[in-house]
């Protein structure tokens, strides 16, 4: 009967072992020194050699080569080949997946009491140890602790969290590393020369790759290709076979990508789910070429690096002559994020579609550390501040003359704005657009300046500093906005409150003043709370509010200016039949029973 290459080419010395030589060398060791422990974990992901490892071990211990253990086994010897056979009468195979209960676990207790049949020691597998329930492994506690001198456990685990701390610490713990790619490669070509199958490299080298690291995943495909195609094993045919996407479908999609042809994106997407491919696994194949393609632009074509074969490594680095690393870090961002979309979409295809378009349009982003560093004042003044005003049709042009202007001596921009040296690249930008919308006659008729910010150092203050008469037009602006959003809100009732109130703004606090209505007193909580969250929106951070009813003295010392009242026009006559309505209105009663007396003018809202 047919045996699998899986099988056929599992190691039968410890010299034959692939990718685990920590693991081995200690082994040997502690058998030249026969320091063999009483247990054994070994724990990692599926195909990398656990069971394989613990049979060695078995072969190791009761080798009859000599009269003590031996660092490798012989394999000739009736113990090595019973133990490779699987048909040993002391060395047992337990799978933890079938016996897990405590009675399994009392059984297995039985049988460590009695010696070995022939060899040296008895010894015990349990693999898929993880599965053992906590009962079972309570049971087994004080056996494995304290067994018998002629016993030898070893438990296999792909899940290592799952194994109580009880167990591991009565053994010792083995860790088995995944297999890299260049081992697979070439192990895969080893095989593939004894078996006399011709592949070419791309065909071991996508084998390989779709192994995730575990050598049995990639000889059971090896296995799968070579009853497909026979002694000749072709790349396009073996990634057709795997599901994977031919790797010149790949290229083009970065191809379209650098010229930005979403057309052909659109096209690339339609061929693969009209020849059934997965686009999860394609988008897996994406990301794994944009991994290459950066490593190839960071460190060069390097074969212990790339996970790839010698032609493809070639197409990588030229691909990596085509992108920036920013490029290809945003594309590997996009493309895992796509990703992990694709597992939970509706719409596979259309979420394909649109991960694409956005490879082809990152590569348009500009990274914000090269935009504030452009910005920064010891650099001069940046391209924006440079820039004329906006035109009528809404295109910047060049200042009268057509050159642009120079920054003025003392750090001044042209046109009258400052450029303090401690203030950053926002607060510079915001202050060149207020100097930009100031009216002429403002700019013409400005003789003081008040200071910018109550925070800014003595000498930033002199040269920093605004006209009084836009703070005070921006600061009325800001109370026209709030009675704005009111007005959205539909609270009618608490925007009349604060007709002809007047308003200072400060930092972290805005006052409101009354001429003693009584107002203050009387607005509720909850429309003063919603007043002081509208204010905070519009002004852009939280501030207190402040309720007061004395005559308004000025702008507070140090705190900022007050907007005063806000203009108000002549309002027609109002009909009367609305009055009457108006007036009927239960919110108008509950606000003439609230302040106890009748409301004396009604005016129609404009909205």
């Amino acid at each position: 009967m047919h045996q699998v290459i899986a099988r056929t080419w599992r190691p039968q010395r410890f010299s034959e072992v692939i990718g685990q030589r920590h693991i081995t060398q200690t082994l040997q060791n502690a058998l030249r020194l026969n320091r063999v422990a009483h247990g054994y974990v070994f724990s990692g992901q599926r195909g990398v050699g656990k069971t394989t490892m613990a049979r060695l071990l078995a072969k190791a211990l009761n080798c009859q080569k000599g009269p003590e253990p031996q660092p490798e086994p012989c394999g000739e010897c009736d113990s090595c080949r019973e133990i490779a056979l699987g048909r040993a009468v002391d060395v047992l195979e337990i799978d933890a997946a079938s016996n897990r209960g405590i009675d399994a676990m009392r059984e297995l207790r039985e049988n460590v009491r009695y010696a070995p049949a022939r060899d040296r020691y008895k010894v015990f597998i349990i693999d898929e140890a993880h599965q053992i329930t906590t009962e079972g492994f309570n049971a087994l506690l004080k056996t494995l602790e304290e067994p018998p001198p002629h016993v030898v456990f070893i438990l296999a685990t792909t899940e290592l969290h799952e194994l109580p701390e009880t167990i591991l610490s009565r053994c010792q713990h083995f860790s088995f590393h995944a297999a890299k790619f260049a081992e697979i490669l070439g192990h895969l070509e080893t095989i593939c020369a004894a078996e006399k199958v011709q592949a070419d490299p791309q065909a071991l080298a996508a084998l390989a790759a779709s192994a995730g690291g575990s050598l049995r995943d990639a000889l059971s495909r090896l296995e799968q290709a070579m009853a497909a195609f026979g002694a000749q094993l072709e790349g396009t045919a073996v990634l057709r076979l795997l599901g994977a996407v031919p790797s010149q479908m790949v290229e083009e999609v970065f191809t379209a990508v650098e010229s930005r042809n979403r057309e052909q994106l659109l096209e690339i997407v339609a061929k693969l789910v009209e020849e059934g491919y997965q686009l999860p696994h394609f988008c897996s194949q994406l990301v794994r070429t944009v991994r290459n393609v950066l490593v190839a632009k960071l460190a060069g074509p390097q074969p212990h690096l790339l996970e790839a074969s010698p032609e493809e490594s070639a197409r990588l680095a030229a691909l990596a002559e085509k992108f920036s690393e920013e490029d290809l870090m945003r594309f590997l961002e996009i493309l895992l994020h796509l990703h992990q979309q694709l597992r939970h979409t509706m719409e596979p295809r259309f979420q394909t579609e649109l991960g694409l378009f956005k490879l082809a349009e990152a590569r348009r982003l500009v990274p914000i550390e090269k935009i504030l560093a452009q910005m920064q004042p010891e650099s001069g003044p940046s391209e924006t501040m440079r820039r004329a005003p906006l035109s009528s049709g809404g295109q910047r042009g060049p200042a009268a003359g057509g050159s642009s202007p120079q920054p003025a001596p003392g750090g001044r921009v042209p046109g009258g704005s400052p450029r303090a040296p401690g203030m950053s690249p926002f607060e510079q930008d915001t202050l060149r657009k207020q100097t930009i919308s100031e009216p002429a006659d403002h700019k013409e008729g400005r003789a003081s300046e008040a200071p910018l910010a109550a925070e800014a150092p003595p000498e930033d203050i002199k040269r920093a500093s605004a006209p009084h008469t836009e703070a005070h037009s921006r600061e009325e602006n800001w109370a026209s906005e709030v009675m704005r959003r009111l007005e959205e809100r539909q609270r009618y009732g608490l925007a009349s409150m604060l007709d002809g109130a007047q308003w200072e703004f400060g930092e972290g606090e805005v006052r409101i003043r009354w001429e003693g209505a009584g107002i203050a007193k009387a607005m509720p909580e909850q429309d003063r709370q919603t007043l002081e969250q509208l204010v905070s929106e519009t002004l852009g951070h939280k501030i207190r509010l402040r309720l007061t009813e004395e005559p308004p003295t000025g702008a507070m010392p140090g705190k900022g200016r007050r907007a005063g009242k806000l203009p108000s026009q002549a309002e027609p006559a109002m009909d009367p039949e609305v009055e009457v309505q108006v007036r009927q209105d239960p919110e108008v009663r509950e606000f003439e029973q609230l302040f106890g007396k009748p409301v004396t003018g009604i005016r129609r809202w404009k909205g």
